[in-house]
């Protein structure tokens, strides 16, 4: 039954896809981190044949790489990305944490937050469009894409929840430490492998996965510095900086 109910909470926390009315917990939690690339698979094979197409029709780069990132954006009702911009309003905005966990909560977007969404989809797509016109570039954009969400692991390990978060709450030290580094290892080893099958130097993926871990790293320190835990937008905004990176280093080499 926690394989079924951490399976519904990630298809419906992490799609637009509906999956009922979950009471999460714990052991809930744990399987919802373990299957949160295979909930998203729809919207990584999405963004995947969205390059290809691009690629074969030999549309412009960042129109293609616009519409891969708009997709999942889509099918993620845009909620990560409105995570990153309400974890860099707050954190630019809030001078102490009272004031920080209130930008966080009211949900406008200033002027940070619209730094840091330009600044996200634009390397995004840029390098979605860059991976296009490289051979097999697409496998790489939708194996990115579901990896990423493995890297929202670290971003809730050992952090208390946010005064006020009832998702944080239940996240919160709900993932063991082993379990928490489990699965970006594991992802890192994966964008390896991938990277040299694919003629490509396999230091590349290790690169790709190790900076997404530190971005998301530094994103979950932040995050119990300024606003005394995490919540589900740092969670949201662990998951869009670490395939920010991914995709970005993935594109370069």
């Amino acid at each position: 039954m926690s394989a079924l109910s951490g399976w519904r909470l990630a298809l419906g926390t992490l799609t637009i896809i509906p999956a009922g009315s979950v009471s999460p917990t714990a052991a809930a939690v744990r399987w919802f981190v373990a299957l949160s690339p295979l909930a998203v698979l729809p919207l990584a094979a999405g963004a995947a044949g969205i390059t290809a197409l691009g690629g074969w029709l030999g549309l412009p780069a960042l129109v293609t790489g616009l519409l891969a990132v708009g997709l999942v954006a889509l099918g993620t009702r845009a909620m990560h990305l409105d995570a990153v911009a309400d974890v860099a309003d707050a954190l630019g905005g809030g001078w102490t944490p009272e004031r920080a966990r209130a930008i966080l909560k009211s949900g406008d977007v200033g002027p940070m937050g619209v730094v840091a969404l330009i600044l996200v989809i634009g390397l995004q797509a840029a390098s979605v469009g860059a991976l296009a016109s490289t051979e097999l570039g697409w496998v790489l954009v939708g194996v990115a894409v579901a990896l990423s969400r493995w890297f929202l692991g670290p971003a809730c390990w050992g952090v208390p929840a946010m005064p006020g978060s009832s998702l944080g709450a239940v996240f919160a030290r709900a993932l063991p430490g082993w379990q928490a580094w489990l699965w970006p290892v594991l992802a890192v080893v994966i964008l390896a492998g991938l990277a040299s099958a694919m003629g490509r130097p396999w230091w590349l993926g290790v690169l790709a996965g190790g900076l997404a871990l530190g971005l998301a790293l530094v994103v979950r320190g932040r995050a119990r510095r300024r606003f005394g835990g995490m919540n589900g937008d740092v969670l949201g905004a662990a998951i869009e900086v670490a395939l920010t990176a991914m995709l970005v280093v993935l594109a370069w080499g």
